[in-house]
C-alpha cells in the first residue's frame, strides 16, 4: 500500500464516524488527495458518501467512509512494512 492510501485510510480510520473529508478549492477546484480517494473508492476500500456545504461561505466539502475492505486492508499491514501511521 502506497504512503498517501495508509494515510488517508488511516485519517478516515481513527475519526469518529470513520469518514474523511477535503474542502474545494476557492477556484472551485479539488486538491489532489481527492483523485486519491477517488482511487480508493473504486478499490472499495472507502465509500462515496457526497458533498455538503461547510460552516463557510462558499466551502464545499466532499466525504467518504471506509469500508470493512479498508479497514482490513488497514489491519493486513505488518508493523514492519508500514511503518508509524502518521497524520498531517
Amino acid at each position: 500500500m502506497q504512503r498517501h492510501e495508509r494515510r488517508l485510510l488511516g485519517k478516515a480510520a481513527i475519526s469518529v464516524e470513520g469518514r474523511i473529508s477535503i474542502k474545494q478549492t476557492p477556484d472551485r477546484g479539488w486538491p489532489r488527495d481527492h483523485a486519491r480517494l477517488r482511487l480508493l473508492e473504486r478499490a472499495g476500500s472507502l465509500q462515496w458518501v457526497g458533498t455538503q456545504a461547510g460552516p463557510h461561505i462558499g466551502g464545499t466539502f466532499a466525504t467518504w467512509a471506509i469500508t470493512d475492505q479498508g479497514r482490513a486492508r488497514l489491519g493486513d499491514l505488518e508493523p514492519e512494512d508500514s511503518g508509524p501511521l502518521t497524520m498531517r
